[in-house]
């Protein structure tokens, strides 16, 4: 089997996912985070961490001893390529890593924009193995950022009017993520992951109303007011800039495209968004 897989953004929807994934699967891994000891209170002890930080160059060598294989997630502060991801890839390829998986970002082929543009185009330039997986809109969303609107308020705040979006469960990412190091058939390729279906906001809130027994509705701000009421809770600038810009494409159409690339890597259907309300309905139980 060769040496191990170097996980980076473990403690992450995806990066959790594709541990558990490699796991199960027996292959032999390390996860990179920052907090040792508060990784292993979270996800458990059952998982080899080794302490690594983008930002710090001094984590790198130990980080990736004894790895040839690396799934790259690039942390939501840092977009500036060229000063916080490219010395770790320079450094990774010097320490012998021979194929990288990078989660990048749906559409980002036609778009320049996001960093994860700049990221897919330098791995390519690296002259080794690469898959670059493209997902849509994660469902885990609708229990992380948008937990307090669901569970507190009833609603879900977002500003993506009437667009679909082909969402997608990050157990099925990290399954995914698992599996295309292990067959040559999936080196230099890109797969856009979806869910099976598109649905807008409005459907959602109906799944929500249907599963949690209490109704739920899209409330539907306009981008402007998202951003005002974001600022207003406190949450960043220019995280909430980043959101908005996000939001905006959604509008345009740019989430709605369903893959066949997920279900034909999974050899299953893809996990909907009533399965993935069904299993964590706790999260907004009042």
């Amino acid at each position: 089997m060769g040496k191990k897989v170097f996980i980076t953004g473990m403690t992450g929807n995806v990066g959790s996912e594709v541990a558990h994934a490699l796991y199960k699967m027996g292959y032999p891994f390390s996860a990179g985070v920052r907090n040792i000891r508060q990784a292993r209170e979270i996800f458990g002890s059952q998982y080899e961490y080794v302490e690594f930080d983008f930002l710090n160059p001094s984590t790198y060598a130990g980080a990736l001893a004894g790895s040839d294989k690396l799934f790259l997630i690039r942390p939501p502060a840092l977009a500036d390529f060229r000063r916080q991801i490219r010395p770790f890839l320079d450094f990774a390829v010097q320490a012998g890593v021979k194929r990288i998986v990078f989660l990048s970002l749906m559409g980002v082929e036609r778009n320049p924009i996001p960093p994860h543009y700049r990221i897919e185009k330098y791995i390519r330039s690296l002259q080794i193995p690469y898959t670059f997986l493209r997902p849509s809109f994660f469902m885990q969303n609708l229990h992380q950022a948008h937990c307090e609107d669901i569970k507190k308020r009833s609603n879900i705040y977002i500003p993506a009017g009437r667009a679909k979006i082909s969402f997608i469960d990050t157990r099925d990412i990290g399954e995914i993520g698992a599996k295309v190091f292990w067959d040559p058939i999936h080196e230099n390729q890109a797969y856009t992951l979806t869910g099976q279906d598109a649905l807008n906001y409005e459907q959602v809130a109906e799944i929500f109303t249907s599963v949690l027994g209490r109704k739920i509705i899209y409330a539907n701000p306009s981008p402007f007011a998202f951003r005002k009421a974001m600022i207003g809770r406190g949450v960043d600038k220019k995280y909430v800039n980043v959101m908005v810009a996000l939001y905006l494409t959604t509008r345009m159409g740019m989430a709605k495209a369903v893959s066949a690339d997920t279900a034909d890597l999974l050899g299953r259907a893809p996990g909907t968004v009533r399965n993935y309300v069904q299993d964590y309905a706790r999260y907004w139980e009042e």
